[in-house]
């Protein structure tokens, strides 16, 4: 049996004397591993490990293997009291060195929680921290709920970048050599008064995250095919859709759905249907939706869990099958539907192949649901990493 080794782990370091260091820790926990208060949910299923308790003997946490991931991220959450302890110092820049040996498989991602963190190291001192504060006066991290909102997207973005093998964002300075960014392709009507958000949650990315854009009537070229770089653009974004009144009637938003799924990208549903629709285009299943708000940052978030679970999931899925020795037919990093048979006839059965296995994560899909894809096909089989020991000998 080949030996498993877990796609990405995140170690969280802060000081045992730093108060909430506890609760940001377990914010981030149930962000990127799971959220214990709803044990059924579909998680990010990411492994999470905390260090904080100074080890046995040691005025330091214990260290951290960096043999046990194929990436491995360590946030720190740089306080006072991590700033005052030399030891803690110490043990950061420690694993900073060791970081910076793979650069492209391990990351330090120091957060500053105290305005003296920028200065702690020597070695830190050139990298661009997560930052906790804001330049606006209304936007003071006088409150737990308000850090959260300030790390989880750079978090979510840089932890993207680095199963995509992209450069860090935060140290990108020279336009010149900078790597693609995550894209969010917005999709949207012109016929009704959704296009108007649209453009304002367009305006609030390019203006206030490091991600990017792609907005049909800005980003098309003229002279370039309409067609052809729609269809580019939704095979290299991740879509988030406007659903409005009028998203249904119109043929390129539902070219863009359809580009995307075949292309297994991320998909956010932003439900801002006003009066009704004549018809719910059914291609818009099987993706999380958020009521539109005027709530942009958490579309973004949203979002970002998406691209970072679809990521993740793919890796994981492959490096389990691979430790059982298993050849799957295809790997979804969303819950299979009947859309997916459209690809799975096509692509067909193997020489010599009985059946066709297809593996999806966990949760696995009730029985009804099930039975529905079985009546279309029974040539194929549909397992999750719960289910897939009972198809090994």
């Amino acid at each position: 049996m080949k030996e498993f080794l877990t796609p990405l782990t995140v170690y969280i370091v802060w000081h045992p004397d730093y108060s909430e260091g506890q609760q940001i820790a377990d914010f981030l926990y149930s962000v990127l591993c799971r959220d214990s208060s709803k044990p059924l949910i579909r998680s990010m299923g990411i492994p999470v490990y905390f260090r904080n308790t100074k080890a046995e003997s040691k005025n330091h946490p214990i260290a951290i293997d960096f043999t046990e991931s194929e990436f491995t991220t360590v946030i720190a959450l740089v306080s006072d009291e991590f700033v005052i302890d030399k030891e803690y110092g110490n043990y950061l820049e420690t694993i900073f060195d060791e970081c910076n040996s793979i650069s492209d498989k391990r990351r330090v991602y120091p957060i500053a929680i105290s305005k003296n963190a920028f200065n702690f190291s020597t070695k830190l001192s050139h990298i661009n921290f997560i930052r906790t504060q804001s330049n606006s006066n209304d936007c003071k991290i006088d409150t737990k709920g308000n850090i959260f909102n300030q790390i989880k997207s750079p978090v979510l973005h840089e932890l993207c970048r680095l199963l995509m093998n992209m450069k860090k964002a935060t140290d990108e300075t020279d336009s010149l050599t900078i790597s693609p960014p995550i894209k969010l392709f917005i999709s949207h009507s012109k016929h009704d008064e959704s296009k108007l958000d649209a453009v304002r949650f367009r305006d609030y990315i390019n203006s206030q995250t490091q991600l990017k854009t792609f907005f049909d009537t800005n980003d098309i070229a003229y002279g370039s095919n309409f067609g052809d770089e729609i269809k580019k653009a939704a095979h290299e974004s991740a879509l988030v859709v406007f659903q409005s009144d009028s998203y249904a009637d119109r043929e390129w938003c539902r070219i863009e759905v359809l580009e995307a799924k075949s292309a297994g990208c991320p998909i956010v549903i932003v439900n801002a249907v006003q009066n009704g629709e004549k018809r719910v285009f059914p291609y818009l299943g099987n993706y999380p939706s958020i009521r539109f708000r005027n709530n942009f940052l958490d579309i973004i978030d949203l979002t970002l869990e998406q691209v970072l679970f679809n990521l993740y999931t793919k890796m994981f899925l492959d490096s389990l099958t691979g430790m059982y020795g298993i050849k799957a037919d295809r790997i979804l990093s969303t819950s299979p539907e009947l859309f997916n048979f459209i690809q799975l006839k096509a692509q067909g059965l193997n020489e010599g192949e009985n059946f066709g296995l297809v593996v999806y994560p966990d949760p696995p899909l009730g029985s009804e649901e099930m039975e529905i894809l079985n009546k279309l096909d029974g040539n194929f089989i549909f397992i999750t990493p719960l289910t897939l020991p009972l198809i090994i000998k």
